[in-house]
């Protein structure tokens, strides 16, 4: 298989030879090593053979010795392909065009696929790529995928992972991060724990430090649960200062007040559609309409964009968008307050529950009509650990020196 695509590519000649002399035709060609393929001896003065185009070239100057004639019957390869389609400009250029454009496609991004991790900040992320030089039409070879990573992670302290991914022209980026450590206080302070929010005490678990609370006691925002000053623990011990630590639970409650409208806005589609059509070619846009893409009247407006691609991660830089406008009228809806009980008291409680260190026990609400709106009023009781970390500054209390005179006080 290879060796006859290779003599296509070279150029072969089947060609009819006559002449009474077919043995010195033959014993010519065998001594200057021009070989025959494919012969066929039709009579006894009639052969026929194929030669390469290099090898009929050399035959032509032995023809005179054999006294025989040679009739080229049929060519056949890419010298002379070349040599039919040399006067077709058109063509040409069109396969140069074609050319150029295979190497534009294989040899810029003209996709990028964006997966980046909610820790971070997207448009940040993709900006600084983009000032890095990574964007939709740059070279992929002029594109240092390991620096860039170095310097993404130097520009983004919380990012853990960064991956570019060039498969194709599609480019892929994966990032990844991790919440910002949480303020911790030095280790060598002198911390107490105090409550966060007011309460009363259900227990009291300390680690490290001075409990001052007891279960049952009512405290307010503020106030010291386990204090960073500790007692002495023996006869002629002494005062020391710690960091506080341990868990604080406490019966607490929560008010959550919440109205809404009763009456709102609803649609009534009317039938009428309109789209307007655009065309992106790599960055730049062309639009196929006379104006802006902004509606002014009352409608839903949903955008599709169609990418001209041959695989997933081979993709022109050609897309057709295609903005569709389905009107409608504006009918107002009314609801009971038994139609929005059920999603005001979730949302009342998950918006108590969201800032919460503990479980819900138990909840009583009202809910009311009042000007044309549904009012809530809930209170919400749980058990959460209301204890902080906050600097103390208490001090070690200075000890009176003991009195060994015998004399009065």
């Amino acid at each position: 298989m290879v060796a006859r695509l290779w003599r296509l590519a070279r150029g072969q000649v089947r060609v009819r030879v006559t002449g009474a002399s077919l043995p010195r035709f033959l014993n010519l060609c065998a001594a200057h090593g021009l070989m025959l393929r494919g012969m066929e001896r039709t009579a006894w003065n009639e052969l026929y053979a194929t030669l390469s185009l290099q090898d009929f070239r050399a035959l032509r100057r032995y023809m005179g010795r054999t006294g025989c004639r040679v009739h080229i019957v049929r060519r056949c390869g890419a010298p002379f392909t070349a040599a039919r389609l040399r006067p077709r400009i058109a063509l040409w250029g069109g396969f140069l065009l074609l050319a150029a454009l295979c190497w534009v496609l294989c040899a810029h991004i003209w996709a990028v696929d964006v997966q980046i991790d909610p820790t971070l900040d997207a448009a940040e992320v993709m900006q600084q790529l983009d000032e890095l030089g990574v964007h939709v039409g740059a070279r992929i070879s002029a594109l240092d995928f390991r620096s860039i990573r170095w310097k993404m992670m130097q520009l983004q302290p919380h990012m853990t992972f960064l991956a570019l991914n060039v498969k194709g022209n599609s480019l892929t980026v994966q990032a990844y991060g991790r919440e910002p450590p949480e303020e911790k206080l030095d280790e060598d302070a002198v911390v107490k724990v105090v409550a966060a929010r007011e309460g009363v005490v259900k227990s009291v678990k300390a680690l490290e430090g001075q409990p001052v609370v007891q279960a049952g006691d009512a405290v307010a925002v503020g106030d010291t649960l386990i204090s960073g000053l500790v007692p002495p623990t023996r006869e002629e011990g002494g005062y020391r200062l710690a960091h506080a630590r341990g868990a604080v639970e406490a019966y607490t409650v929560h008010q959550v007040d919440a109205a809404r409208a009763l009456e709102t806005a609803g649609k009534t589609y009317t039938g009428k559609v309109k789209r307007q059509y655009a065309l992106t070619l790599g960055n730049q846009r062309l639009n196929f309409y006379i104006g802006s893409g902004i509606d002014r009247g009352s409608c839903d407006k949903i955008i599709e964009t169609h990418t001209l691609h041959l695989s997933d991660s081979v993709v022109f830089p050609v897309s057709l968008v295609v903005q569709t406008y389905v009107y409608y009228e504006p009918a107002p809806q009314t609801a009971s307050v038994d139609d929005v009980r059920v999603d005001m008291l979730s949302r009342a409680l998950g918006q108590a529950a969201s800032g919460m260190d503990g479980t819900v026990t138990a909840h009583s609400e009202t809910l009311a009509e009042q000007n044309g709106a549904a009012v809530l009023h809930m209170t919400v009781h749980a058990v959460e650990q209301i204890g902080v970390e906050a600097l103390d500054d208490s001090t070690i209390p200075e000890i009176p020196p003991d009195n060994t005179d015998g004399g009065t006080p």
